[in-house]
């Protein structure tokens, strides 16, 4: 029923922004709330909470990306009620103190690349393109993917691309690397990869390229996404007013089992090993969760936004 607007929202600012409708149902925002969008990308979402809470609400927006950044500032700049700031969400609760904000209603996290990013060859994102080896978020630090092939032994990639990237042929993906190092582009560790790569499906038989789980893990490692997640969702905990929700979209099992596990002890009333017959942790909960299971994307989404087929939202309300 909306088959004519979102495309033509997609090809205005570059990227559909994923489960709008959901988040828009279960972000429980009125009029004059506090709301935190730690991943403000292009702006989409940002978008719907500015317009939910009006002239008298407040929105802070993190967002590490410069390009992303200047971009959603220009789309929202008509909006005054907004705090937008240039930084990496693991430093959520110290930005949002120093300026004094409290009483949040909201704290959503869209975990997802936004296809700017994935189809911008300089940005190094992409296995489809050709670009540098990069892959980092915030183009202020050093670290690239091209300097994680080159410092790390190949033990140690081995490792990576099997606790990142899930890659049943780790070991031997790291050998052949650090056999055929200096690489510097996309195309040549694509290209290496799929040379060496026994023939695989994916899921219902659908084909991937046999670099996917290569270049997750890069892009893992180099903004260490996994560390920055588990921290940042601690804080949010921390900072919701009660009643307030917690709204996370994930892409990979990686992602989503760090959410779902924090929300699940953030759930319960002990957290003491189970070998301990008595509990003595003193442990009360901090959340309530809202969907037991994640929400996925419908259908008629997925065709309109192939990139949206992994994402799993998940919500939960502070107690």
């Amino acid at each position: 029923m909306d088959t004519t607007k979102k495309p033509l929202q997609q090809s205005e600012h570059g990227h559909e922004p994923v489960l709008i409708d959901v988040v828009e149902k279960y972000a429980n925002i009125h009029t004059g709330d506090t709301v935190i969008d730690c991943t403000v990308g292009r702006g989409g979402h940002s978008e719907l909470f500015l317009k939910k809470i009006g002239e008298t609400g407040t929105l802070v927006g993190f967002e590490q990306d410069e390009d992303n950044y200047n971009y959603a500032l220009h789309r929202l700049s008509k909006n005054k009620n907004k705090h937008f700031i240039l930084n990496n969400f693991v430093h959520l609760q110290h930005e949002v103190e120093k300026r004094g904000i409290d009483d949040i209603s909201l704290i959503f996290f869209d975990l997802g690349l936004a296809s700017t990013q994935v189809d911008d060859p300089s940005r190094g994102f992409s296995f489809q393109t050709d670009g540098p080896l990069d892959m980092r978020f915030d183009k202020r630090h050093p670290l690239t993917a091209a300097i994680v092939l080159k410092k790390l032994s190949e033990r140690k990639l081995a490792q990576l691309f099997k606790e990142y990237g899930e890659e049943r042929y780790s070991k031997k993906y790291a050998r052949i690397i650090k056999e055929n190092l200096p690489l510097e582009t996309t195309k040549e560790l694509a290209d290496l990869i799929e040379r060496h790569a026994p023939r695989q499906k994916g899921r219902r038989g659908r084909r991937i390229h046999p670099a996917t789980q290569v270049f997750q893990a890069l892009r893992i490692e180099v903004n260490q996404e996994l560390e920055v997640l588990k921290s940042a969702l601690s804080q949010a905990i921390s900072i919701l007013k009660p009643g307030g929700r917690l709204i996370v979209i994930a892409y990979h099992s990686l992602e989503d089992r760090i959410v779902k596990n924090v929300i699940r002890d953030a759930t319960k009333e002990c957290i003491c090993p189970p070998q301990i017959p008595i509990c003595t942790c003193n442990h009360k909960p901090q959340l309530k969760r809202i969907n037991k299971k994640p929400i996925v994307p419908s259908e008629e989404e997925v065709s309109r936004n192939p990139r949206s087929r992994s994402a799993k939202l998940r919500v939960a309300e502070k107690l």
